[in-house]
């Protein structure tokens, strides 16, 4: 038995990805060791080869040696360790070749933290089963690994293509599907408080779940496929067509028992999303799409149930029109930082009439409106947060929601957040120019001085500066120093004895009459009178 911490190495060619990951990792909790960085595949191998690590988490697409060459020379070696890929790549061929040479894990950017220490705490359950390091071929015992919950995640994003056939899957993955019919469900379990979200709960629970449903269908399908996809658990099956009515009565029967199961669970629920079964194994992705269409669909009919993809009422979309039109709208709040706004076109969207409400097309719209707002946000440069912030944010509001009101207050939260900071970033940014200027005009007041002048001083065109200046003061350009140099000049007429027309000249009026009118025009009287008050 393995009780010493277990070594992880962490490649990708991003360093802020590398530091991403590590701080993700519940290294004490797990007994895990860190034992560095590393950026390309070359270098990989060596650290592999150097410090010889448990675990590699690492990206499939490295420069210099891309992550399956890696492997596959790893193996030829016969360093005994296990993979974990990460990729943004969604492309069968990746996953193929990745299952050909035993990694244990495929996990798609953006990284799911619950995923990536589940991923490794099932490597580690498995590891510490295993006689010490050396006594065995690693490369045999976790071959099987992978297996059918890799294939299914791969399978419900890839294999879209009608070529695939049954013997093809057979040989490659052996996998023994037969003509009949293919079908995705997903199962979320719905906490209606927080503190029932329970990590440790949700791991096990998953796990019993899993095994039931094996159970209760295994002599019904020819194949039961699982696997875990953030906080849903996905089930593949492929049974005969002649059994449809049989599969129907037979979930019945399986939600039954997870329903009792989780009743000890105050406020949790378990809601299925059943996808369209179809006759080809290369339709499990569209099933797949089918199934999370029908689990959404639980915002507007509640959780706690079955929901069957052709049962559902459609849930209409928005023309092309009508979503530029929004977005639109969005847009423009956010470029002018208006909250307000923002919300108000929220407002629209989430307080249609149920029977209208476009869900599909609001979840869509999430991604682009993260993508203004993450945008606006790293372009003002603001380290305090994370750019994975919001949209991991509202990913979470939209997968967890139990209801329209629950999601549009889950969005509203973490929009809130950004839209103040964003503000604060953008009075920050605005007052570091107009400071600027005012410093300026302390300094050359006395001079012939021109809105065009300051702007080009901060260069920012004389129209953008003159309405952050206003935003600032309170004043435009002009009233500002002519103000300021009224204020001088006032100084100057109770204190010394020279001229009206010398102090206008001194204090950077060019016209001794103009100086006066504009005096009377801020104090009231004319300089002249104001001296006799003070003499």
């Amino acid at each position: 038995m393995l009780t010493e911490k277990m070594k992880v190495l962490i490649a990708d060619d991003e360093y802020l990805i590398c530091e991403l990951i590590k701080k993700m990792i519940c290294w004490d909790e797990l007994g895990l060791e860190f034992t560095g960085f590393a950026h390309n595949g070359q270098e990989l191998l060596q650290k592999i080869q150097e410090h010889r690590p448990a675990i590699v988490i690492t990206d499939i697409s490295m420069p210099v040696m891309d992550g399956i060459e890696l492997i596959r020379q790893t193996r030829y070696l016969n360093i005994p360790c296990r993979f974990i890929i990460v990729s943004g790549y969604k492309q069968f061929e990746y996953a193929h070749n990745a299952l050909k040479y035993a990694v244990d894990d495929y996990i798609l950017k953006p990284i799911s933290e619950t995923e990536l220490n589940q991923a490794l705490k099932k490597i580690l359950e498995e590891l510490r089963q295993q006689p010490a390091p050396g006594s065995e071929d690693l490369s045999a015992v976790h071959t099987e690994h992978p297996g059918k919950s890799f294939f299914l995640k791969r399978i419900i994003w890839e294999i879209q293509d009608s070529s695939v056939t049954l013997d093809h899957v057979t040989e490659e993955y052996g996998i023994d599907f037969k003509p009949g019919l293919f079908r995705i469900l997903c199962i979320k379990l719905d906490f209606a408080n927080q503190g029932a979200d329970n990590p440790d709960h949700m791991g096990s629970l998953n796990k019993k779940l899993i095994s039931m449903f094996h159970e209760d269908l295994a002599d019904l399908c020819y194949q039961t496929l699982s696997c875990v996809e953030d906080s849903t658990i996905c089930f593949g099956v492929n049974y005969p067509v002649m059994a449809d009515s049989r599969f129907q009565a037979c979930l019945t029967e399986f939600y039954q028992k997870a329903y009792n199961l989780l009743d000890m669970f105050a406020g949790l629920k378990i809601t299925i999303g059943v996808g369209t079964a179809y006759p080809e194994v290369s339709s499990f992705s569209r099933s797949y799409k089918d199934a999370t269409d029908a689990l959404y669909y639980r915002i507007l009919a509640g959780c706690g149930q079955i929901l069957f993809y052709e049962k559902t009422a459609p849930v209409p979309h928005l023309s092309l029109e009508e979503k530029e039109a929004y977005l639109h709208q969005f847009r423009k709040a956010v470029e002018s930082v208006h909250f307000a706004d923002f919300m108000a076109t929220l407002n629209q969207l989430f307080f249609k009439p149920r029977h209208l409400f476009p869900l599909f097309d609001v979840i869509s719209m999430m991604q682009d409106i993260c993508q203004m707002l993450m945008h606006m946000d790293i372009s003002l440069d603001q380290g305090e947060l994370s750019p994975d912030y919001l949209s991991t944010q509202i990913h979470y509001a939209i997968d967890n929601a139990l209801s329209l009101e629950a999601l549009k207050a889950a969005v509203a939260e973490p929009v809130s957040y950004i839209f103040e900071n964003i503000h604060k970033a953008v009075q920050a940014q605005n007052a570091r120019p107009v400071r600027t200027v005012l410093r300026y005009i302390e300094e050359h007041y006395t001079d012939s001085i021109r809105l065009e002048d300051a702007a080009l001083l901060v260069s920012l065109s004389p129209a953008y500066l003159s309405n952050i200046f206003k935003k600032e003061t309170g004043e435009n350009f002009v009233d500002y120093l002519n103000s300021y140099r009224i204020e001088h000049a006032k100084t100057k007429l109770k204190e010394s004895n020279l001229s009206v027309n010398e102090i206008a000249y001194s204090v950077g009026f060019q016209d001794a009459r103009y100086f006066s009118k504009l005096f009377k025009k801020y104090v009231g009287i004319t300089p002249k009178d104001y001296r006799k008050i003070y003499s």
